[in-house]
C-alpha cells in the first residue's frame, strides 16, 4: 500500500504524459481542483472534479492528464498491489467477477464509467488520514486502517447492484445517477422536487418513481440518510456540541434535530456522541 497527498498550484495549462507501466490499482480522491485524464483502453475519460473519486487499473500505463491554469489542486492517491486488491474484493458479485476477469486478461478498467461522489463518511476518513495527530508506529497503523476502510466504502459503492436499471431508458438511468451524485455533494442544501426535476431534466413523476426503482429509497429519504449519517460522524468524531451539529444541518431549534436524529438512529444525539450503539433506520 502506498499513500500520497498531491497538492500544487497551476500557473499555466499543463499536460502530463505517463508511460511508466504499473500492475497495481490506483485510487484517486479529488479534493480540490480539476483534472481530465484519458487512459488507453478506458472509456469515458476520467474527468475528476472536487468531491469525486474512482479507481483505475492501467497495466500499459499510457495516459494523458490535462490541468487548467489558475487552480489549486489537492488529491489523495492510494496505490494497492494487484494481488492484494484481488484477494480483498473476493468474487461473490458481478462487479468483482468483472474486475478479476480484466486482471486475468491484463485489460485496463476503471471502477465505474466516469467518476463517483465522495460520501460524507468517506470525507471524514480522508480528514482523519490527512490530519491524524498520532505519532510513530501508531500513526502508521491508524492511517492504514482508515485507508482500508476508505477503500472498502469505495468498493461497496461500486458493487452496489442497481435493480430495475435494465427496464429504464439508458438516458433516464444516467440522469438519475447524476441526480444522486448531486444530492451526495449538496445534501445540506434545501431541495424541492420541482427544483431537482429541473436539475436532472426529468419530470417529477419520473424522478419519484425512477429514483425509488433504481436506489430502493425515495429522494427525500436518501437526503435524510445523508444528513443523519453526516451528523453521526460530526457527533462521534468532531469537537462540536449537539447544538452546533444541529446548526450545521440547518435546524433552527436543536430539539427538532434531536427528535429527527433519534427517530433515525434509535438514540439521542448525546447518547450517540458518548458511544451508545444505535440501530439505523
Amino acid at each position: 500500500m502506498q499513500i500520497m497527498e498531491m497538492q500544487w498550484d497551476t500557473a499555466e495549462d499543463i499536460e502530463l504524459h505517463d508511460v511508466n507501466p504499473s500492475e497495481g490499482v490506483s485510487i484517486n480522491f479529488m479534493l480540490s481542483g480539476a483534472m481530465d485524464t484519458q487512459f488507453r483502453g478506458i472509456r469515458p475519460a476520467l474527468n475528476m472534479r472536487p468531491g469525486t473519486h474512482n479507481l483505475v487499473h492501467a497495466p500499459d500505463a499510457t495516459h494523458l492528464s490535462r490541468l487548467k491554469r489558475g487552480q489549486s489542486m489537492s488529491m489523495l492517491l492510494v496505490s494497492l498491489e494487484k494481488a492484494f486488491f484481488a484477494s480483498a474484493i473476493g468474487s461473490s458479485d458481478r462487479w468483482s467477477e468483472r474486475v478479476l476477469t480484466d486482471f486475468d486478461h491484463r485489460r485496463p478498467f476503471s471502477g465505474v464509467p466516469g467518476t463517483s461522489t465522495i460520501t460524507p463518511r468517506m470525507q471524514h476518513l480522508i480528514h482523519d488520514i490527512r490530519d491524524g495527530k498520532a505519532m510513530g508506529p501508531m500513526r502508521n497503523l491508524l492511517i492504514q486502517s482508515r485507508v482500508l476502510e476508505l477503500v472498502a466504502l469505495e468498493i461497496e459503492q461500486f458493487r452496489t447492484p442497481v435493480p430495475g436499471a435494465e427496464t429504464m431508458p439508458v438516458d433516464e438511468v444516467e440522469k438519475l445517477h447524476q441526480l444522486k451524485r448531486y444530492l451526495e455533494a449538496n445534501f445540506l442544501a434545501e431541495h424541492s422536487l420541482a427544483q431537482l426535476s429541473r436539475y436532472c431534466l426529468l419530470n417529477e413523476f419520473k424522478v419519484k418513481k425512477g429514483f425509488r426503482q433504481l436506489f430502493n429509497t425515495t429522494v427525500f429519504n436518501y437526503l435524510r440518510k445523508l444528513r443523519m449519517d453526516h451528523a453521526g460522524q460530526l457527533l462521534r468524531h468532531g469537537p462540536l456540541s449537539v447544538d452546533e451539529v444541529a446548526d450545521r444541518l440547518g435546524y433552527e431549534h436543536s430539539q427538532h434535530f434531536s427528535i429527527a436524529f433519534k427517530k433515525y438512529t434509535g438514540v439521542t444525539p448525546s447518547q450517540y456522541q458518548h458511544g451508545k450503539p444505535s440501530v439505523y433506520a
